[in-house]
């Protein structure tokens, strides 16, 4: 039987999805978690088959996840296969073989590249929003700070409903939000263009 405090999640997530579909912002309000958290508890019930992405953000209970429900057991994983790994065209550089196919890998790539793209500080990395915080170089002894997303698509931070006062600059792979009201630092042109 799941009993933990974690196991509750899951079970709570489940019964609220088996009410409707919802978004992660809608569960995180209707179980008063935050956002990242609920968005931490969906990846392994969808891992697990429990849980299906309709549309995109739109999450909904699936029959095996009813069955969790009725049982209270946790579902078996499919045998002991080793996951099939997603990876992007080549990217031609030596810290990532692979062009990043989600926000992961933009992480990883900003923070080898930060001073190039001139960030000079990372002061931290946080779970909530914004992500990340550092200084960027003005003149040639001050440094203001800036409040930094990353995000795999620059729309993706409207999609998740970002407040843009909150935030200074975007890092993405891909910019494909035209109207964006901030700075967007688009890696797929800024660190590949030097190479």
């Amino acid at each position: 039987m799941l009993k933990d405090k974690l196991a509750e999640e899951y079970l709570l997530i489940l019964e609220e999805l088996k009410r409707s579909p919802q978004t992660t912002s809608s569960l995180a309000e209707e179980m008063d978690l935050p956002r990242t958290v609920i968005a931490g508890r969906l990846a392994p019930l969808v891992r697990w088959g429990c849980v299906k992405e309709s549309v995109p953000l739109l999450y909904r209970i699936t029959d095996r996840g009813l069955e969790v429900l009725k049982t209270g057991l946790k579902p078996k994983l499919e045998g002991r296969r080793r996951a099939r790994r997603v990876v992007g065209a080549r990217s031609g550089l030596a810290d990532l073989i692979y062009e990043p196919v989600n926000e992961l890998g933009v992480i990883f790539l900003f923070a080898k590249y930060h001073r190039d793209l001139g960030i000079e500080y990372i002061e931290g990395i946080q779970q909530g929003f914004p992500d990340a915080f550092g200084r960027r170089k003005i003149g040639k002894v001050g440094y203001e700070p800036v409040n930094i997303e990353f995000e795999f698509k620059s729309l993706d931070f409207k999609n998740h409903q970002h407040d843009p006062k909150e935030c200074d600059i975007i890092v993405c792979w891909e910019h494909n939000w035209k109207e964006c009201p901030l700075e967007v630092i688009e890696l797929k042109t800024a660190i590949m263009k030097g190479k």
